[in-house]
């Protein structure tokens, strides 16, 4: 399971899990996670259960980050305005900015 840090990695990463665009809503947020957690929804993946309930602990940790992202700051995920709106020292801003950017970091 992923760390549920709030970091500018997480939250880009978890806003493409929930597929949401450069901005969403908060009901765009909650209607995207009922609807992935439903399809995903290991009663009804007969085949393949253990990935599904992988999954919905996937989209369970998405949720969770944006959530916990969009209560304390904007509800874009456009890359500059996640770097720029989480509160880090400037130091780690300019860093995770560099690394963020120039997409040193994995999905």
């Amino acid at each position: 399971m992923q760390q549920k840090k709030l970091s500018p990695e997480n939250v880009y990463k978890a806003s493409r899990i929930l597929d949401l665009g450069e901005r969403a809503s908060l009901a765009d947020i909650k209607n995207r996670y009922r609807k992935l957690i439903k399809s995903w929804h290991p009663d009804k993946c007969n085949d393949k259960p253990e990935q599904c309930r992988e999954k919905t602990k996937e989209i369970t940790w998405a949720y969770e980050i944006i959530v916990s992202y969009c209560n304390n700051y904007l509800y874009s995920f456009k890359k500059d305005d996640i770097v720029n709106n989480l509160p880090v020292d400037i130091q780690m801003k300019e860093r995770w900015k560099k690394q963020f950017m120039d997409g040193h970091f994995s999905l």
